[in-house]
């Protein structure tokens, strides 16, 4: 029996030679693997008109990742992302919802195919849009208090469709990355973003400009700034940003400014309290539109897969302002539609599970 085991193993290893000689690279050139976030809440959301408590999903989300040695000092990069609601309901699941209703996969998330190498990185594919800085310092990615919730508020998107993506090598900390979407049929709907950053120790600077066509006749490009600086010194952290949006959803003239500033503490070895504020200035020449976001928390590292957290979160809307609590990146599938004037709050009890399992080698 033994004899046969050795027999079947070696024709495995001539084959998976064969395949690999075939391809020109070595078949164990290829990392692979598979990985994922389950993330679920207990919810108690008040927007005014209505109080209840809700069960959702937060981002979940399952996907493939690799890369493939092809010689001479280059990489083949490839990742496969799609949300996952894990309540079922199939929208509002803090990933931009399905088609229908009662789906476990949602939307598509960062997906590309691309080439690293000493020129620097490029990738094809679903990439961050707004993403690209909403979270160099964000202190509840994906919870109540999301700093998305204000500085995506006014339709800027979160990722963009048909993205070219380059990243030049790191040189002393400093990298520039430039994204391009083309028009795809749509006069008007390319756009271009641009992303500094500078790192070294615990101090991180960014700095993005933004272009997106709206592509609809009559309607502007939405221009968008931005600077974040935070400074991790182990035991606390300390960060904020400013963003300058101006020609908001395409309309001339539709400017504001919005802000963040935020702290987080450590708590023994496993916990972490922390704080962030967000405000969005009225827009030029219209009054009673600004509003303000409360957040704090805490985050307690369970293991090095499973983080268990509460926070809460409070959206102080003026007359004409509707932001929420609790939308970006967390689900609000059930909750009634805001208006104009409404201060939701939120209350919020969760648990995150991260894995990241090797396929290729093992």
């Amino acid at each position: 029996m033994s004899g046969i085991k050795q027999v079947l193993g070696m024709r495995s290893l001539f084959v998976a030679m064969a395949v690999g000689t075939t391809l020109g690279t070595p078949v164990w050139a290829l990392e692979l693997s598979t990985y994922g976030v389950g993330h679920l809440s207990a919810d108690s959301i008040d927007t005014d008109a209505d109080s209840s408590a809700y069960i959702h999903s937060n981002s979940s989300r399952l996907g493939f990742k690799g890369s493939h040695d092809v010689g001479n000092g280059a990489t083949i990069l490839f990742q496969y992302e799609s949300g996952v609601d894990l309540t079922g309901g199939g929208t509002g699941d803090g990933n931009g919802g399905a088609d229908s209703d009662g789906q476990l996969f949602t939307r598509t998330r960062d997906s590309f195919v691309g080439v690293k190498g000493g020129f620097g990185t490029v990738l094809l594919g679903r990439l961050g849009g707004l993403n690209q800085w909403l979270y160099d310092y964000n202190l509840f990615g994906d919870q109540a208090g999301d700093l998305g919730n204000i500085w995506g508020g006014d339709g800027l998107p979160g990722r963009v469709d048909h993205a070219a993506w380059y990243r030049t090598p790191s040189f002393g900390g400093a990298t520039l990355a430039l994204t391009y979407v083309p028009e795809q049929g749509t006069d008007g709907g390319d756009s271009f973003i641009g992303k500094a950053e500078y790192g070294t120790g615990g101090l991180k600077l960014g700095g993005a400009y933004a272009n997106f066509g709206n592509g609809t006749p009559g309607l502007s490009d939405t221009k968008v700034a931005a600077i974040t600086a935070s400074y991790d010194a182990g035991a606390f952290s300390v960060g904020g940003g400013w963003q300058r949006e101006t020609d908001i959803l395409g309309v001339s003239n539709a400017d504001r400014d919005k802000y963040t500033l935020g702290a987080t503490a450590k708590v023994g070895s496993s916990g972490t309290v922390k704080a962030q504020y967000t405000k969005a200035d009225d827009l030029d020449n219209t009054s009673n539109t600004s509003a303000d976001q409360w957040a704090v928390g805490y985050d307690h590292a369970w293991d090095k897969n499973t983080t268990l957290y509460v926070a809460y979160a409070s959206t102080d809307n003026d007359a004409g302002a509707s932001y929420t609590s609790y939308n970006y990146g967390h689900g609000d599938d059930g909750v009634p539609a805001l208006v104009s004037g409404d201060s939701p709050s939120i209350i919020s009890v969760g648990v995150v599970y991260k894995f990241d399992v090797g396929l290729w080698p093992r």
